[in-house]
């Protein structure tokens, strides 16, 4: 028996989903965008602070996901837990998150 590739479309929907259900508990409302060529993959809402979400499963191009979005959420492939990244730290919402980091572009050698 030979098992299907999973298609790449179908493999960013189950990553969007289970970032959208870590969030939810977390105690955050959750919009998901209807459109699979949108920036914001996640609108987040949680004590009146909202944030625009793109969601990965690499870190590869990341400065590029920020453009129009608060945060990166990262879940690992393996089903490991979702990292929360944001660009700048003074973004209101790292306080609201469980886990988050600040990613800072690395210096050249």
């Amino acid at each position: 028996m030979t098992l299907r590739r999973e298609a790449p479309s179908a493999r960013g929907a189950r990553f969007e989903i289970l970032i959208a259900a870590d969030l939810m508990r977390q105690g955050w409302t959750v919009f998901r965008s209807l459109s699979p060529i949108g920036r914001t993959d996640l609108i987040a809402l949680k004590h009146n602070v909202l944030v625009k979400i793109q969601c990965r499963s690499t870190l590869n191009s990341w400065n590029k996901a920020f453009d129009g979005n608060d945060v990166l959420a990262v879940v690992d492939a393996g089903g490991g837990p979702v990292r929360y990244y944001f660009k700048r730290r003074s973004i209101a919402a790292m306080r609201l998150l469980e886990v988050s980091e600040v990613l800072k572009r690395r210096k050249a050698a």
